[in-house]
């Protein structure tokens, strides 16, 4: 696995940049809606408007998942590589 993340970092550093920029992006416009939210009367509005807003907070909730999954993956990566130096000497 270390060799494919050796070989790919750029594309994956790329697509991490990606997933974030829409994770922002979806709570920007989630932040939009819930404005909205304050203004409209209609029942049927209000219901439409509540499940953009479900499906987009899910949406950036998943893709915070995923950045916290990924930082914890580092630090294991990284403390294991540190305990191997200390091992050596």
């Amino acid at each position: 696995m270390t060799d494919c993340l050796k070989k790919y970092w750029i594309f994956l550093l790329i697509a991490l940049i990606g997933i974030n920029y829409a994770g922002f992006y979806l709570l920007w416009k989630s932040m939009g809606i819930s404005d909205a939210l304050e203004h409209v009367e209609s029942e049927q509005v209000i219901r439409k408007l509540k499940q953009k807003d479900f499906l987009y907070t899910l949406f950036a909730d998943a893709f915070l998942i995923l950045d916290f999954s990924l930082i914890l993956l580092l630090l294991f990566m990284g403390g294991r590589k540190i305990v191997q130096l200390i091992i050596k000497k």
